[in-house]
Formats: structure tokens, sequence, C-alpha cells
């Protein structure tokens, strides 16, 4: 996973590069479930998407959809934000891999405590630091609800490709770089992050 630490996604987040087309040759069969663009809203106002619904599904409920374990850790940065994340290196559904992060619902009292309790600590770039969980904090996040779902195709995504499938944003923000995009859809809780030059 790298260094990366998504402490801003409050929904759902597809990671897409502005290139190539998906899905070429055309659609998919309607009858395809777990498709990126499928996210659905309960009706107490959840998102819901590849079977797992924020808010409610726990992590060990997404392993068991996802059919793969997930690496947890939790990052840390010298300006006292904490998350705990759960990655998944290769997830494919309906003949799509990509890799999925999710991040889990914990207090900052509960995120502090498990960065006290940490096993080891690796220090990554820009001030941020990889905890490694002690034994009963994992399993603790593997009841955990998840609350934000970061989806990283291994395919290129051309903006028109993502207006067809989800439809005009709502928002568009660009980061001060000048390089990231983000097309913003509240009513789904999602953040469409648009890179111009890299996955």
């Amino acid at each position: 996973m790298g260094d990366h630490i998504f402490l801003k996604v409050l929904g759902v987040t597809i990671i897409a590069l502005a290139a190539a087309l998906w899905l070429p040759g055309g659609q998919p069969p309607e009858e395809y479930k777990n498709l990126p663009w499928q996210i659905e809203v309960t009706p107490d106002g959840l998102s819901q998407v590849f079977g797992v619904t924020l808010g409610k599904s726990t992590l060990s409920d997404v392993e068991n959809q996802f059919q793969e374990p997930a690496e947890i850790s939790l990052f840390a940065t010298d300006a006292g934000e904490r998350v705990v994340e759960a990655y998944f290196n290769t997830v494919t559904l309906n003949g799509f891999k990509a890799k999925i992060v999710v991040t889990l619902g914990f207090s900052g009292e509960e995120l502090q405590g498990m960065y006290d309790r940490g096993e080891r600590i690796s220090s990554l770039a820009q001030g941020k630091r990889k905890v490694t969980l002690s034994g009963n904090d994992l399993a603790q996040a593997k009841q955990t609800p998840v609350v934000a779902l970061t989806y990283l195709p291994r395919i290129d995504l051309a903006e028109s490709t993502v207006i067809k499938r989800f439809g005009e944003p709502a928002e568009k923000r660009m980061e001060a770089d000048g390089k990231v995009e983000h097309w913003l859809y509240p009513d789904k809780g999602l953040d469409v992050v648009m890179y111009a030059e890299a996955r």
C-alpha cells in the first residue's frame, strides 16, 4: 500500500486515471452485479456498493464478500491524525481486478489507544507512520464497521466513461497542485479522484 493515507474520504472513492476506456467494446449485461457504478443508497441514507454497506458491514463481512483476507494497519501523522485501514491487494469482481482500501469506524479515543498499544511503528515519508496493531486490536478491527471504501481499478478510465457511468458530478474540486481533481457525487457518497498524470 506504500505510504498512502486516505484521511479525507467520507464515502466511496474511486481512484481513476483520465486516459483509456472502461469496458471497451460494449456494456456488460444488466444482470452483472457488484460493478463500481452500481451504488445504492439505503432508506437510512447509507451507501451500498460491492455488497458492502458503509457504516454497517464489518471488516469481517467485507473479507467474506471479497473472499480475501485484509492487511490491517493504523496510519498516523505528525499532525495527530489517526486512521485504521484494511488493504485488499487483489479483488476480482465480475472479471475486474482492483485494489481496495477500506477505512474502519473507530473514534479518536479508540485510535489513540490502538496507537499506544501498537507492536511496531514504521516511519514513512512526510511525517507519516505505519503502526502494526496488537492482537486484541486486530480482533476488534474485524468486528468494526467499514465507513469508507476506496476502489483502485487496474484499468484506466476516461472522463467520458466516468460521466457515462456516474453522470455529471455535482461539483469538481481541483487540488492545489493542479494535478488531482475530485468529482463529487454527494447523493451517492462518492468522490471520483481523477489523476492527470499518474494512476
